[in-house]
């Protein structure tokens, strides 16, 4: 065997070498846990700042909702201080002219301001980036007609149907109708891949049921489509009124929204809507 005495110089310089890349490897280790760390640390201040804003926006609205509540009580009182001056104006109207006009005019102004807070309720409960509210009307089950002419322009055939006697609803009540085929249809066009679309409302005493069944994939369309409610919106519409909303697939294809809407009032005149 051959033997190799290094000098003892020569040995040192090599342990000295080994102890620098040693060093430097756990230098580089260190530096990189380290920079995991800090990494770590970010993403923990970042969501414990989005646990604080979310709590804060959650603090928020219930405060909101708190005052709300209250404004809703004057709203409430002057409602019912202006009904009560419409209804005694009334009364007085031929036996004291001046006093009945005194008594309409302090309605008048309960009316005018039940109306400013009404607004206010609206604006604190109004969610950020949601749409601004217009003052343009409502549409009603009349304004179908202009809706099913934007869905057909689209592409999807439609048929309509009016079966019974119309009644005479409340504007929310129709405008919650309104909607329920205006998501119904909305989500045929965005999710079924249908070609055509039937809808009938159905007017029964105490009650107007409205149907929309396409022939598209038998698959419910995803909550929140269309204006951002979607199959939870109509649903919400529907149990506002004591309703009820069924949305499902059929048998042999297609999927069918059927919503019932509770009435109160007679019979109206008036033409019905066009096929």
């Amino acid at each position: 065997m051959w033997r190799v005495d290094l000098p003892a110089w020569r040995v040192a310089f090599g342990l000295l070498v080994l102890a620098v890349v040693c060093l430097s490897l756990a230098a580089a280790r260190l530096a990189r846990e380290r920079r995991l760390l800090l990494l770590s640390l970010a993403a923990e201040r970042t969501r414990l700042a989005g646990q604080r804003e979310a709590l804060g926006r959650a603090a928020a609205m219930r405060e909101r909702a708190r005052i709300a509540g209250e404004l809703h009580d004057v709203v409430a009182h002057g409602v019912s201080m202006m009904t009560l001056g419409v209804g005694a104006g009334r009364m007085i109207m031929e036996k004291d002219p001046g006093r009945a006009r005194e008594t309409l005019r302090v309605a008048e102004e309960s009316g005018r301001q039940a109306l400013v807070e009404l607004q206010r309720i609206l604006s604190l409960l109004s969610v950020e980036g949601a749409p601004v509210a217009t003052r343009h009307p409502q549409p009603r089950l009349s304004d179908l007609c202009d809706l099913l002419t934007q869905v057909r322009t689209a592409g999807l055939r439609v048929e309509v149907v009016e079966d019974g006697l119309p009644m005479e609803i409340g504007l929310t009540l129709e405008l919650a109708a309104y909607r329920i085929v205006q998501e119904a249809l909305g989500n045929t066009l965005k999710h079924a891949g249908a070609n055509s679309a039937h809808v009938t409302l159905r007017w029964r005493p105490g009650f107007l049921d409205v149907l929309v069944r396409d022939d598209g994939r038998a698959v419910p369309a995803p909550i929140g489509a269309v204006t951002g409610t979607g199959l939870l919106g109509m649903r919400e519409r529907a149990t506002m009124f004591g309703g009820t909303l069924d949305a499902r697939p059929l048998p042999g294809g297609g999927f069918e929204v059927r919503a019932r809407l509770p009435t109160t009032g007679e019979p109206r005149p008036g033409t019905r809507l066009p096929t």
